[in-house]
């Protein structure tokens, strides 16, 4: 994660709040993007206020965050098909084979995608990053 913990905590404490409104139209077009390709297994690495749950409310998502706050506002949009899951991205808490697709929308800086994607591979078949516009699609093998 960029920076430490303690500071990204921190900054999300404050955001969450206004998140929605800042953002969410921005954040619901990136996943209505790639909601074709996700497959029906999903997590949502550093899911902020859970707006994966409402796009792609037709497949089973697991939103995955530090942050209890945006965790807590996530819960409202949780449907049949979505959990919430307290915990760090780079200590994934999931078994091998998991999930169809890890998104990292919004959630880390391009620099790191490729070291999210080797944590990652054995988890999801697909990783899907993107940061201010730039994306990229790993696929596990």
């Amino acid at each position: 994660m960029y920076g430490d913990k303690k500071g990204v905590l921190e900054l999300y404490e404050k955001l969450a709040e206004v998140y929605e409104e800042v953002y969410g139209g921005e954040q619901r077009r990136k996943y209505w993007l790639i909601s074709g390709q996700a497959g029906e297994r999903v997590v949502d690495a550093g899911c902020g206020v859970g707006i994966a749950l409402e796009v792609l409310a037709d497949k089973y998502v697991v939103c995955l965050d530090l942050s209890e706050d945006m965790l807590r506002r996530a819960r409202d949009r949780r449907g049949e098909l979505g959990e919430l899951v307290l915990g760090d991205y780079w200590l994934p808490p999931f078994r091998d084979g998991a999930f169809d697709a890890a998104l990292f929308i919004s959630s880390l800086e391009p620099q790191r995608f490729s070291e999210a994607h080797q944590l990652w591979r054995r988890i999801a078949k697909r990783t899907f990053f993107e940061f201010r516009g730039e994306w990229y699609i790993f696929n596990a093998t």
